[in-house]
């Protein structure tokens, strides 16, 4: 059976790609997208075994990914897409906050999570934040998923961790861990966008991390704060 052929997006309109089991939701968050004038619905499916055969053409630049699908799970899927786009940026959609599906999503590299009762304004935010460098996540999530990673790294592990980065860097990513933007951060240390995006290159480089949501999360383990 042939794939489908890929959508072709709107003049200047940012590709996204949706995996939702839900169909009335998946239609719910197609019009939003359309209704933003600047995000379009490049591809969607309703399981991950279905996107995960998209072909690598179609211009996505952000996956929004249920966390709990039929079959295999958003949670467990985000390797797998993140190895076929590096590039692409994961917000996970969730309807609850159990601890093992937002661990595993985190860990696998998910750049944030939006609640499915989320409002229009709130969806086209969160997609506008992880653009930027940030990570889109409500605040009842984010607690739950502090206070599960609250527990420090090993002294050792932790200060060698710390160690590997510069002062500066260590400035950045403490703002990071705040839940800081680069604008609030660029603002905070008097420096320039590009600067704060040179400094989270490196320190994902140097602890192997890939996105600000892991590197924050880290620096909460080492640093205990």
């Amino acid at each position: 059976m042939p794939r489908p052929a890929a959508r072709k997006l709107p003049v200047e309109k940012i590709g996204v790609g949706l995996v939702e089991d839900d169909a009335p939701f998946r239609a719910y968050l197609g019009t939003v997208l359309a209704a933003s004038g600047r995000y379009a619905l490049a591809a969607e499916a309703g399981s991950v075994e279905a996107a995960l055969a998209w072909p690598a053409r179609r211009p996505l630049a952000v996956l929004l990914l249920d966390i709990a699908l039929p079959g295999r799970t958003g949670s467990q899927a985000v390797g797998d897409f993140l190895a076929a786009r590096p590039a692409l940026k994961i917000v996970m959609l969730t309807g609850r906050d159990g601890d093992e599906p937002l661990l595993a999503a985190i860990r696998g590299g998910a750049a944030g999570y939006l609640l499915k009762g989320a409002s229009s304004e709130e969806i086209v935010e969160a997609l506008d934040d992880v653009l930027a460098g940030g990570a889109p996540m409500s605040p009842g999530i984010a607690r739950r998923v502090l206070a599960l990673l609250r527990e420090p790294e090993k002294k050792a592990g932790g200060e060698a961790a710390l160690a590997a980065l510069s002062p500066r860097e260590r400035e950045v990513l403490a703002l990071v861990a705040e839940g800081c933007a680069d604008k609030e951060i660029c603002a905070r240390l008097g420096v320039t966008r590009s600067t704060v995006k040179n400094h989270l290159t490196a320190i994902y480089d140097k602890w192997r991390v890939r996105s600000r949501t892991q590197a924050a999360l880290r620096f909460v383990k080492v640093t205990g704060k």
